[in-house]
C-alpha cells in the first residue's frame, strides 16, 4: 500500500475525529450550500421549525441508542477479560513458551520484547535461513531454479516488511507493514520445494527447510496476536472517543429543541446542526471501515491462500 497518498490518511493513518470532523464538513457543504447552488431552492423550508424539530429529535433518540449499545458492548468486552487466576496463568506460560521456542529457531538469548523488533527478527531469520539453504543447493540445477525464484520473492517482501518494521510506532503500524506478508504462499512453497526435491535433500538441507516452516509459523502466530491487541485497543478507543462525541451533540441537540425559535430561519446553522448531529455514526464508520479494511487485506494466516491471484497459484511458478 501506498504511504503518501490522501486515501492511506483517511483509512489508516489519520485521527478518527479528525477524519471525522472532515466528514462533518463535507457532508455539511455538500447538503448546505452546494445542494442549495444546485437545486436553486429557497432554503427557507429545510430551516423551518416544523422540519427541524422532528429531524433533531430523530437524531437524538439515535445518538442515545448508539451511545447505550456501544458502552454496553464495551462493558461485556470488560467482563470477559476478567478471567480466572489460572487462565491467566497459562496465557502468560503459552507466550513465555513461544517466546523460547523463537529464540531457539533464531539462536538467541532473549527474543526482543517489543513487537516490531520481534517481528523483525524472525522476518531477518527466514531470510537468512533461505540464503543459506540456497547456497547448500547451488549446482543442482532443478532445486536451485526453483528455490532461486523463492528466495526471490521472499527477500522482497521481507525487506519491504523491515523497512515497514523499522518505522513502526505503534500497533496500527505494525499490521500495516505485515499485512502484504504472504504466509499461505511461503509455507505452500516450501512444502512443494522439499516433496518436489526432497530425494536430493540432505538432512540439514530438510532440517533448515523445517526450521523456516516453524519460523513462518511464528510469523504469522505473532502477527495475528497483534492485530488482536489492535483490534481492542480500536474498539477501546471508539468507546472513549464515541461518548466525548456523544455527549456535546446530545447536550446541544437538546438546547436546540428547548429554543428552536433561536435558530429557525437561519438555513447554514440550521443544517450544520442537522449533520453534526450525525457526527456520532460517522465517527462509528471510520473505525468500522478501519479495522474492516485491515481485516481484509491482511493475507490469511493459515495455509490456504485464499486470496484472489491472477494466473497461476502455484508460490514458485
Amino acid at each position: 500500500m501506498d504511504r503518501t497518498t490522501p486515501g492511506r490518511w483517511l483509512l489508516f493513518e489519520g485521527s478518527r475525529l479528525r477524519v471525522t470532523a472532515l466528514t462533518v464538513v463535507a457532508v455539511w457543504a455538500t447538503v448546505g450550500p452546494v445542494a442549495n447552488a444546485v437545486l436553486e431552492r429557497s432554503p427557507v423550508a429545510v430551516a423551518h421549525g416544523e422540519s427541524l424539530v422532528p429531524l433533531l429529535t430523530t437524531f437524538l433518540s439515535g445518538d442515545l441508542l448508539l451511545l447505550s449499545i456501544v458502552v454496553s458492548v464495551n462493558s461485556l468486552f470488560i467482563t470477559q477479560e476478567q478471567i480466572p487466576f489460572d487462565q491467566q496463568l497459562r496465557r502468560i506460560e503459552a507466550v513465555r513458551e513461544f517466546r523460547r521456542d523463537m529464540e531457539a529457531l533464531v539462536d538467541e538469548p532473549i527474543s526482543p520484547a517489543e513487537p516490531a523488533r520481534f517481528l523483525r527478527t524472525v522476518a531477518t531469520a527466514v531470510l537468512a535461513e533461505a540464503q543459506a539453504l540456497a547456497e547448500e543447493l547451488e549446482g543442482d540445477s532443478d532445486a536451485d531454479a526453483d528455490l532461486a525464484r523463492f528466495v526471490e520473492r521472499l527477500a522482497a517482501q521481507t525487506r519491504t516488511v523491515s523497512d515497514g518494521l523499522r518505522d513502526a510506532e505503534g500497533t496500527l503500524d505494525i499490521i500495516l507493514a505485515t499485512v502484504d506478508y504472504d504466509y499461505g504462499a511461503q509455507v505452500t512453497g516450501l512444502r512443494r520445494l522439499r516433496t518436489t526435491h526432497g530425494d536430493r535433500l540432505t538432512d540439514d538441507e530438510a532440517d533448515r527447510i523445517d526450521r523456516m516452516l516453524d519460523l513462518l509459523q511464528h510469523f504469522a502466530t505473532s502477527r495475528e496476536h497483534f492485530k488482536t491487541l489492535y483490534i481492542t485497543r480500536e474498539f477501546t478507543d471508539l468507546s472513549r472517543q464515541l461518548v466525548a462525541v456523544t455527549l456535546p451533540v446530545v447536550t446541544v441537540t437538546a438546547f436546540v429543541l428547548l429554543h428552536t425559535g433561536a435558530v429557525t430561519g437561519r438555513h447554514g446553522v440550521t443544517t450544520l446542526l442537522v449533520v453534526a448531529a450525525l457526527a456520532p455514526f460517522f465517527l462509528l464508520a471510520t473505525y468500522t471501515v478501519r479495522v474492516a479494511t485491515v481485516m481484509r487485506q491482511t493475507r490469511a494466516a493459515g495455509q490456504f491462500v485464499v486470496e484472489e491471484r491472477s494466473g497461476t497459484d502455484d508460490p514458485l511458478s
